[in-house]
């Protein structure tokens, strides 16, 4: 009889630590382009609160290609949401997306920026050799940064790649380039139209032409084999109409 109560008691205390919101506390991993943090930190707190979720969800900003050979690498992620289509498919192609999760986020535009102690205007985008004279142009790195790789299409559009390759200083990430124009440690920079939004000292300059490059569109889906209930939900969220205003909120173009 002892021997039954004790099982029992133990049966039941287990059951109510499983069942525990601490305990059971459901993390769900969203590995975002540096230049979505803004709009993804509201994002993701608009639907805790409008879902009421008890899951965790845990954020790692940086560069779409760092995040996706973090998640090449095993990193646990459930979500990833990039700056371009290419990483996206990096991953797609190494079979590391859930099929039929994926979609177009947002799409954005591509600016040139000038510093707090730099009263600079561009009328025409071929007269940045000139004003680079003495200063430098902060960017994503070329090789791999989305915002770089759109970069350094649109100089190579009007012809101004090679003109002022050695006054590039190039970032591992858009947000540490949109800094270094904040903190005048660069003259100009390129970035991203949101990532202008946010600064409090940099203003934008001249806006790249569209066809100047390829058109820059967030993907997001999720990981492969990493597709929870809650994961999926959020998934859904993201295309409603309050997310859509969300990411509008912060300059993208919601799609």
């Amino acid at each position: 009889m002892f021997r039954k109560l004790s099982y029992l008691l133990l049966t039941a205390l287990l059951t109510l630590l499983c069942s525990s919101p601490l305990y059971a506390q459901e993390k769900v991993y969203v590995f975002a382009a540096a230049s979505t943090t803004n709009a993804v930190q509201e994002l993701i707190a608009t639907y805790r609160q409008e879902s009421g979720t008890t899951a965790e969800f845990l954020t790692s900003f940086a560069s779409s290609s760092t995040l996706a050979r973090q998640i090449d690498a095993g990193a646990d992620a459930n979500i990833f949401i990039s700056a371009n289509v290419k990483w996206y498919k990096w991953l797609a192609e190494k079979q590391l997306v859930e099929p039929g999760t994926d979609a177009i986020m947002a799409a954005n535009a591509l600016v040139l920026i000038a510093g707090p102690e730099n009263h600079a205007t561009v009328s025409d985008i071929k007269q940045l050799p000139d004003l680079l004279d003495k200063g430098y142009l902060a960017m994503g790195d070329a090789t791999h940064v989305p915002a770089g790789m759109y970069g350094k299409e649109a100089l190579d559009y009007y012809g101004l790649w090679d003109k002022i390759r050695k006054k590039l200083a190039q970032y591992p990430n858009v947000r540490v380039a949109l800094n270094a124009v904040d903190t005048a440690q660069a003259d100009f920079g390129i970035v991203y139209k949101t990532d202008a939004m946010q600064s409090k000292k940099a203003r934008i300059v001249y806006t790249f032409a569209p066809e100047s490059h390829t058109p820059i569109r967030y993907p997001i889906c999720a990981i492969k084999d990493k597709k929870t209930a809650e994961t999926e939900k959020f998934l859904q969220f993201m295309k409603t109409a309050k997310a859509k205003s969300i990411l509008e909120k912060y300059g993208f173009v919601a799609q």
